[in-house]
């Protein structure tokens, strides 16, 4: 039985499907601007949620208990068809920031791990103490190796997809939901970045820990014993010890109160207020340690995140946000033609979606929460382009995205459900390819202009100065970080023979046009 019509759903579908033309329209016959594009996807998604939440219930109006596949089955060919996906990158080399991470690495001890959960010298970016252990452990078995590098990276990704099944199954739902959550977290385009880009395995980490804190709470809300709460709060400081994002974590656990019974919601928000206090202890221990806020400065040199603006920050977790997860595609990069008719048809896809769906209302709003909640701490980086660059930042919102999908296909019927989510995975598995065809060929061409530098350096006596290396290329980081290393790791001319200037005089200087590094005049 179809849930009843209710007022405004025929609006609804028409600006959906209106905002559908002018997306169909871009993606086959013209290039549109940044701020419009992201405008008609931010329609479709919001109309989307909309049209499901008007076709919901106070409660599920089916039970789908159809649990045919065992979790040993379902999380093996979760792992399969995931490893696939990723299998073209563990070629790549490395590529920016990882050539810097990773030479720091080789020369990290036991004492220089201790010493990185101290102050730092001066006012500090970032405070990832727990991340940077982490990642040098892994520098003890995948050395100077971009494959082995790239496989880490792969399996954190599977283990947060395999632990996102685990929190589906926590939160009562069934197995084939639970098991699409997790391809779609998984296949998400999103995560091409997050994989891809060795030195982004800190959001992977942390999400990790995070996933890993909410299932103990989960258990701890079911059973009642305190053991899981100690646990939970020690996966939550680990989290937000090795990324800034995992501040979030208190909103996170109340969030997944609205899914079960309200019986429960008394330990979840026992457990989001523990939360809170070791956020707010691990926050003075971060301002402690850096000698303030930390993170990012604007021009003036001041914490971009204390640059608040209402208006941004709005059209960041409501808006932006929402238009990402739901079209993760690069749009800086040449697509299929098969591709681009297949966006096209996506706001159909949806719209079908929302006619067949009934999601249960409190679930449904808890997975809206859970996505705002991820955005809170890097509100101040979701106003992405296009491009996809620093989609990193959504990957803990995308488990939520995964978590809503699952309630989604919960509340179908088992035929629609089985068509929608093979169609989604479908769709979401050629995203995902075609964003990460970026990253492999910008590491590529990385690799290759360092190498060729170094040929032309090891030519030339004393220091050299290279000028107006470009930050990124279509979306994926590019030159300008980590390119004394790069040229030293695939040349073998010593990194600090190299200065990278953004302005002033130079030696050589990057040709857009040619592109490639130039003597300068």
């Amino acid at each position: 039985m179809e849930p009843a019509r209710r007022p405004g759903e025929r609006d609804l579908y028409c600006r959906a499907l209106i905002a559908g033309g002018f997306l169909a329209s871009y993606a086959l016959l013209s290039s549109p601007s940044q701020h419009a594009l992201l405008n008609v996807e931010g329609v479709i998604a919001l109309s989307f949620l909309a049209l499901l939440y008007a076709r919901g219930a106070s409660e599920s109006l089916r039970e789908n208990r159809a649990d045919v596949l065992r979790p040993a089955l379902a999380m093996a060919i979760v792992a399969a068809v995931i490893s696939l996906a990723f299998a073209p990158i563990l070629r790549s080399p490395f590529l920016y920031d990882d050539y810097t991470h990773i030479t720091d690495a080789s020369r990290h001890t036991w004492s220089v791990a201790a010493r990185q959960f101290g102050p730092v010298a001066g006012r500090g970016l970032f405070f990832r103490p727990f991340g940077f252990f982490l990642y040098w452990l892994n520098y003890l078995w995948a050395r100077a190796n971009p494959a082995w590098w790239h496989v880490s990276s792969v399996l954190l990704h599977l283990a947060c997809c395999f632990l996102t099944y685990v929190l589906c199954r926590e939160l009562r739902l069934s197995r084939p939901a639970s098991l699409a959550g997790a391809f779609l977290l998984g296949l998400n385009g999103v995560s091409a970045e997050t994989v891809a880009w060795i030195d982004a395995r800190f959001d992977l980490m942390t999400t990790l820990l995070i996933l890993s804190s909410l299932i103990f709470v989960c258990r701890y809300a079911s059973t009642a014993k305190y053991g899981w709460l100690a646990g939970a709060l020690a996966a939550g400081a680990c989290a937000i010890l090795s990324k800034e994002s995992g501040f979030c974590l208190p909103f996170l656990i109340a969030s997944l109160g609205m899914f079960h019974d309200r019986k429960d919601w008394n330990r979840f928000l026992q457990a989001a207020g523990f939360a809170g206090v070791l956020a707010i202890a691990l926050f003075a221990y971060r301002w402690w340690a850096l000698g303030g806020i930390g993170g990012y400065g604007d021009a003036a040199g001041e914490a971009s995140i204390l640059n608040v603006n209402v208006l941004h920050t709005l059209d960041a977790l409501f808006v932006r946000e929402w238009a990402i997860l739901f079209f993760p595609f690069n749009w800086s990069a040449p697509a299929s033609p098969i591709l681009r008719a297949a966006l096209a048809a996506t706001p159909l896809l949806l719209a079908v979606c929302a006619w067949k769906a009934a999601p249960a209302h409190r679930p449904f709003i808890g997975c809206l929460l859970f996505v705002i909640a991820a955005g809170l701490p890097v509100q101040h980086l979701l106003l992405l382009s296009p491009a996809l660059s620093g989609s990193r930042a959504l990957y803990l919102g995308s488990v939520g995205w995964a978590l809503l999908w699952a309630v989604v296909l919960d509340s179908m019927a088992p035929k629609p459900r089985i068509v929608v989510a093979c169609l989604l995975l479908l769709l979401e598995g050629s995203i995902l390819e075609h964003n990460l065809t970026v990253w492999r060929a910008t590491a590529e061409l990385a690799q290759s202009v360092c190498a060729d530098f170094g040929r032309v350096a090891a030519g030339i006596q004393g220091p050299i100065i290279v000028g107006g290396l470009p930050d990124a290329r279509m979306g994926a980081v590019f030159l300008k970080n980590g390119f004394p290393q790069c040229v030293e790791m695939n040349s073998g001319v010593p990194a600090d023979r190299i200065q990278v200037r953004d302005s002033g005089a130079a030696d050589f200087i990057w040709s857009g046009t040619h592109g490639g590094i130039e003597k300068a005049n």
